[in-house]
């Protein structure tokens, strides 16, 4: 995923948690500090802001940083799928079922 398209994927992913919120631009603007227009350029991937910002998004949003950029670490190597279809492959069955119910308990709460 190149920087443009890094932008603008986070700036959907914040422009979601805004909906998901019931807010306006402008009322995230009056809970954060932030302008609306910066706002506006952040959502539609022209501008990243800073982490001052970042966390601004997270405390309106009530989320933390990881709801938003962890979508972004699936592209660094320790989470390409390839490895970890290898190293389950090598676990017991026992083991794998241990794994198997942290992902469930993990994704369920």
């Amino acid at each position: 995923m190149d920087k443009k398209d890094i932008n603008i994927e986070y700036g959907r992913i914040l422009r979601d948690y805004r909906r998901k919120n019931n807010l306006t631009q402008e009322k995230v603007a009056e809970l954060s500090g932030l302008a609306p227009r910066y706002i506006s350029q952040i959502e539609r991937g022209e501008l990243k802001g800073s982490i001052n910002t970042l966390l601004a998004f997270c405390n309106v949003y009530h989320i933390t940083p990881n709801d938003i950029l962890g979508v972004f670490l699936c592209d660094y190597p320790l989470f390409h799928q390839d490895s970890y279809d290898d190293k389950i492959n090598r676990l017991s069955l026992r083991d794998k079922e241990l794994i198997d119910d942290l992902l469930n308990f993990l994704t369920t709460h």
